[in-house]
């Protein structure tokens, strides 16, 4: 089972926009919460998934 960045956000024990930042490389989050998101992100093998990256953007990679 794939892990999300909601769960990602609560192993690190951070808020979901923190976590947020640390994977779009955001300013405003302390190096050591940085690592601590990273290191939970590493374990667990946490992917973005596309489609949903896609759909919050409104756009799709898909030719027309």
């Amino acid at each position: 089972m794939t892990i999300t960045l909601r769960e990602v956000a609560k192993l690190a024990n951070v808020s979901l926009a923190t976590a947020s930042r640390v994977i779009n490389d955001r300013p405003g989050v302390r190096s050591e919460i940085r690592a601590r998101v990273w290191q939970v992100i590493r374990e667990n093998g946490y992917q973005p998934n596309q489609a949903a990256r896609s759909l919050a953007a409104s756009r799709s990679r898909k030719e027309q």
